[in-house]
């Protein structure tokens, strides 16, 4: 046991490029060269006797006893991380790093992060706005708020917020277009944030009985939530959004609900931790808060 120990360097990096499948993303995470890891992993083959990377085309991929030394190499390492942060729990004040989408952060985190900051000013919340799947358990950051259905194996995670699209529009636009008429819809640009199937303009024409042909439509098609945002702040289309992003806005005047028509379900938003972080307790603290602000906008319809 001694001995393979004195090979530690070596070990974590064969763990680092299994886990991201690639000796370029290991050696950024540990902060080395390319060429160190490569190194690295070549000797300790050689201490072991056996192959634990093949090549295939640009791509180092596991072996069978690669793949084996490389589940049991993560479990050790995890259980060495949580025994650290056993005994070495960060203090309630400090800093927070949480990423999260540009919508969530533009319509939703950042106009109501002030009242945190009231409530707990001992915590520095610094948000990020990102849409990388960010590594919670080796990476700087200490929270993810994300969209969508996907799962994140090996972190905490809750449901945020489940919410209806609705049609949303800037009031402006009820200035030149009677939107009592649903079918008025043809004068209008659609805002295509490129959502899934099942979640998309298509379903809610048909929710609202409403048969265009595809020449009937005019489409503007954009990449997320943030950009349809921007083109209907402009007055001239509508976009299909959350109403509990959309709350404060709603409430201002600056957008407007035109249509009861709704897709149940039709975003998603999840709240992700590692439950080992030494700043657990930090990190409880604003996912309270979070909730409880998510929760007090549940009286929008």
């Amino acid at each position: 046991m001694v001995k393979i120990l004195s090979h530690l360097g070596a070990l974590r990096c064969v763990e680092a490029a299994a886990r991201h499948q690639s000796y370029s993303r290991a050696a950024d995470e540990l902060h080395v060269s390319q060429a160190a890891v490569s190194q690295q992993i070549r000797q300790i083959e050689d201490v072991l006797g056996v192959k634990l990377f093949i090549r295939r085309g640009r791509n180092m991929v596991l072996t069978t006893r690669g793949a084996q030394l490389a589940t049991q190499l993560s479990k050790g390492f995890q259980a060495i991380v949580e025994g650290v942060h056993q005994i070495q729990s960060e203090p309630v004040p400090g800093t927070l790093n949480v990423t999260t989408t540009q919508s969530l952060g533009t319509m939703l985190l950042m106009p109501n992060l002030w009242k945190f900051h009231q409530q707990h000013p001992q915590i520095n919340v610094r948000v990020t706005v990102s849409s990388e799947l960010e590594d919670l358990k080796h990476g700087e950051m200490d929270v993810a708020i994300r969209f969508g259905f996907s799962e994140q194996p090996g972190l905490c995670r809750q449901l945020l917020f489940e919410d209806p699209l609705v049609a949303l529009c800037s009031p402006r636009l009820l200035e030149h277009v009677d939107l009592s008429d649903p079918r008025n819809l043809r004068e209008c640009w659609l805002v295509d944030a490129d959502y899934s199937p099942g979640r998309d303009w298509q379903t809610w024409l048909q929710l609202a009985e409403l048969d265009f042909s595809d020449d009937e439509i005019k489409w503007l098609r954009v990449s997320n939530l943030d950009m349809a945002l921007s083109a209907v702040m402009s007055g001239h289309g509508l976009f299909l959004g959350s109403l509990t992003l959309s709350k404060q806005l709603l409430a201002a005047g600056t957008l407007v609900k035109p249509f009861p028509y709704r897709i149940e379900n039709g975003v998603r938003y999840c709240f992700l931790h590692d439950e080992h972080s030494s700043r657990v307790e930090r990190i409880q603290i604003f996912k309270d808060w979070l909730f409880k602000l998510v929760r007090d906008s549940d009286d929008i319809s």
